[in-house]
């Protein structure tokens, strides 16, 4: 085959990241599988301007985790009616399986990303209703270990995991002896269910080096959705710092505006007691109004430590609508 023929059958890809912090799974997993067959890659971030696009990509993938994404899915596949987009944050079903791809990740075009991300397992044991992972993933199966998960030297012995359900995966104990061997730093990005944990799996997660998705500061990140569940999880919560974790170490992320006839005294009592605790809440809005950002805002700020909620709302959840003497401007 002549020069002038393989040139002819490179395919100019093009993908998306519509939003997230972290690089996406399914994009860098893409990357590998058209690099591997030679063609030419390149990548947009949400939020990165200033890039031209090219004129006549010949493939467009986009994918999105939040469904507050809408708008950028809507606006990528009006500038391109025949992108494959997928993700959690979109109402397609479809998969890398479904393009059959099943390469590993590639970081080559997340230059000044050090960390090894990824998971070890999929899917989740639950069925939570506000949640889409067992509906897109199903039921627990295992992805790699945590040696394969890491890119090895010179990068750092840093792990992004992904995991929706560690804890439920069966092969749990073998993968905290190998963080523990490997003198990993861990970040446990979706969190732990703590209605869940034992002593025993409270211990473990205080036996490794738990950190933020920065590896900057410590951090475990759980979450109280009902307040139904309170028994559960101030229960786990007791077992982490029994263990040894601080509590001020804990985030713990509130879901708010789901639950029908939910009332801001859910919202307020979830919040008193975590902070009598000495956790951190994080309000989680799943209908984002003025109500809820505004709630959202003002426990994330720590304004709540200090201005009343009933003052905050006067202020039309806005610090610069109060003085410093709690009046109001």
């Amino acid at each position: 085959m002549g020069k002038g023929a393989a040139e002819a059958e490179r395919v100019r890809v093009l993908l998306f990241q519509l939003d997230g912090k972290v690089p996406n799974i399914a994009l860098m997993r893409l990357i590998n599988h058209h690099k591997s067959k030679g063609d030419e890659v390149d990548f947009r971030w949400t939020g990165n301007p200033g890039r031209e696009l090219w004129d006549n990509p010949d493939v467009v993938y986009g994918s999105a985790i939040f469904t507050k994404s809408k708008h950028s899915v809507d606006k990528l596949r009006s500038e391109f009616p025949d992108a494959i987009i997928g993700g959690t944050g979109t109402d397609s079903a479809i998969t890398l399986e479904d393009l059959n791809i099943n390469l590993k990740q590639d970081y080559s075009l997340f230059p000044k990303w050090n960390q090894s991300i990824g998971f070890l397992q999929r899917g989740c044991r639950l069925k939570c209703p506000f949640c889409v992972v067992p509906t897109k993933e199903g039921k627990i199966k295992p992805e790699q270990g945590v040696n394969d998960l890491w890119r090895g030297d010179p990068y750092p012995r840093e792990l992004v995991v992904l995991d929706n359900d560690f804890f439920g995966n069966p092969e749990w104990r073998n993968h905290i002896d190998d963080i523990r061997a490997g003198g990993f730093k861990i970040n446990f990005n979706q969190g732990i269910n703590c209605r869940f944990l034992t002593p025993e799996s409270a211990a473990a997660i205080a036996s490794v080096d738990y950190r933020d998705v920065s590896m900057r500061t410590r951090r475990v990140y759980t979450a109280w959705d009902n307040r139904r569940d309170e028994k559960r999880v101030m229960r786990g919560l007791e077992y982490l710092t029994d263990a040894g974790v601080k509590p001020d170490n804990i985030m713990v992320y509130m879901l708010i505006g789901y639950w029908e006839n939910e009332t801001k005294e859910s919202w307020l009592y979830r919040r008193d007691v975590l902070r009598d605790f000495g956790a951190r809440p994080y309000p989680m809005p799943f209908i984002r109004n003025r109500e809820t950002v505004g709630f959202q805002r003002w426990v994330i700020g720590a304004y709540d430590k200090r201005i009343p909620w009933e003052d905050w709302e006067r202020a039309r959840y806005r610090p610069e609508k109060l003085t410093t003497e709690g009046g109001f401007i």
